[in-house]
């Protein structure tokens, strides 16, 4: 049940933390969502904002504050506030790399911390780390990013373990490709190196020659409900198409999942058979 809960939400600008942050609100939580800028947020109505940098620690520590000034608890914790990095692992610097690190991870961790105190004072509480499929899968041309996201599951696995003695538990989330406006927000390395275009490309397209099976917002925002009310919940909450890649990833022979894998993908034929 999530009527009356205390549920804050970091990122809810747009995209999934924001369906996310209405459909709790709409079944009776209440909601506080975090946003950098709070320009062009102000059409929800239900959830009361919250200015937090993720990067930052003074902002993060304030901004829980600001909820718990305002709601005196928070019951769950939705992990959300993340952005994609595209480009080749020689191509990323160790700057973007570590950038996508802050966000995406140690983000994490910083709100994480944060919230901590309060659940175990009141021995209860849920943890939902927004992950990827690509915490668990192969990510040609977006690996920084997938390494932030299989570095959250190692993270949230442990995690689980640690607080359970207190009441919390801690559970993933993880997407596939989803239909929100990520693009607008991802970032590119900025050096390129011309002999990874070609195969960049191929790979960029095929995954947009997918589109219209990406999940939708509010799919994710369901199962993201389901997660931070399950009773007991699982460590695992894979998204739609997301389902038969896991089983796929553990059960599957390691070379024919690399090459369903590379065909899927358009990458180049390996020299290894």
């Amino acid at each position: 049940m999530i009527e009356d809960k205390i549920v804050l939400v970091t990122g809810v600008s747009s995209g999934i933390g924001r369906e996310t942050a209405q459909l709790l609100a709409e079944r009776g939580a209440r909601v506080c969502g975090t946003v950098r800028d709070f320009h062009g947020n102000g059409d929800l109505p239900d959830v009361e904002l919250v200015g937090m940098d993720v990067t930052d620690d003074a902002s993060v520590r304030d901004g829980v504050k600001l909820v718990l000034e305002k709601a005196g608890k928070i019951d769950i914790l939705i992990n959300n506030a993340g952005y994609g990095l595209t480009g080749a692992l020689e191509e990323t610097s160790i700057e973007e790399a570590q950038q996508q690190f802050d966000t995406n991870f140690f983000g994490v961790l910083r709100v994480t911390q944060a919230v901590l105190p309060t659940m175990r004072q009141w021995r209860s509480g849920r943890i939902v780390n927004i992950s990827s499929a690509l915490g668990f899968l192969p990510a040609p041309f977006n690996g920084i990013y997938g390494a932030s996201k299989y570095a959250l599951e190692g993270y949230t696995e442990t995690l689980d373990h640690e607080v359970r003695i207190f009441g919390i538990r801690a559970v993933l989330v993880e997407p596939v490709f989803t239909k929100t406006d990520i693009d607008k927000k991802k970032k590119f390395a900025e050096h390129v190196i011309d002999a990874y275009t070609e195969q960049k490309e191929r790979t960029q397209n095929a995954i947009q020659q997918r589109a219209d099976r990406f999940d939708e917002a509010l799919r994710v925002a369901e199962v993201i409900y389901r997660a931070a009310t399950d009773d007991p919940p699982r460590l695992h909450y894979p998204v739609g198409e997301g389902v038969t890649l896991i089983w796929l990833r553990r059960f599957v022979p390691m070379r024919m999942f690399d090459r369903t894998f590379r065909k899927r993908f358009q990458l180049d034929e390996s020299n290894w058979s």
